[in-house]
């Protein structure tokens, strides 16, 4: 961020009583909401502010612009994924499903949480190109994708037939990302439910030799 940012950025409000902090979550919920049915150059600050409920100067007392916003609803999208994400793990883990169920139900999770980016996901995708902040987000979204999903195939460490784990977890979660990607934001062709059968079997025969 530059120095004419950050002054920007120091004129913006922070919240700190409940009528505000109220205000901004309207702000950054009614900007989620018009960014997933428009996308986000088709969304601008006025229309952000009428559906919050608020002046298009309030909106400015809280945000820089419409990017700040945007970068917010990220965070949120990111955060709200992770969570997803950690649950469905919990849940398993708890319950010591058969594999094929356990992988099933991880990938269903992962299209769930994909669900939040569809109408956007090509002009993130440029985004992520043009803006560094973006790039920085959704690359730490993938590297604590990345992670966990090492943290979750130790789990199962012992029934495992890979030989470097660490990779094996990179060759897991790269895979799962690109067809979960194919299903989610790209749709025709094979369907949904014979790609994801086809995932299924490639991670239990490659990870488990069955």
């Amino acid at each position: 961020m530059n120095e004419t940012e950050e002054q920007t950025a120091d004129k913006t409000r922070k919240p700190r009583q409940d009528r505000s902090i109220k205000t901004r979550d309207a702000i950054v919920q009614a900007a989620a909401r018009l960014f997933s049915e428009k996308g986000y150059h088709r969304t601008n600050t006025k229309q952000i502010a009428a559906a919050a409920g608020v002046s298009t100067g309030s909106f400015y007392s809280y945000f820089t612009d419409k990017r700040d916003v945007f970068l917010d609803v990220l965070q949120i999208h990111s955060e709200a994924m992770q969570a997803h994400v950690d649950a469905t793990v919990a849940q398993l883990s708890a319950k010591q499903s058969d594999k094929r169920m356990v992988i099933s139900h991880m990938i269903e999770s992962l299209i769930q949480s994909h669900t939040p980016y569809i109408s956007y996901h090509r002009e993130l995708s440029a985004m992520r190109l043009a803006d560094e902040t973006i790039r920085e987000m959704l690359d730490s979204q993938y590297d604590a994708g990345r992670r966990k999903t090492l943290e979750f195939m130790k789990l199962s460490e012992h029934d495992l037939c890979v030989s470097d784990l660490e990779a094996a977890a990179v060759v897991v979660f790269e895979s799962v990302s690109s067809v979960v990607d194919r299903i989610v934001f790209s749709g025709g062709g094979v369907p949904a439910d014979r790609l994801k059968a086809e995932l299924v079997d490639m991670l239990v025969h490659y990870l488990f030799g069955e």
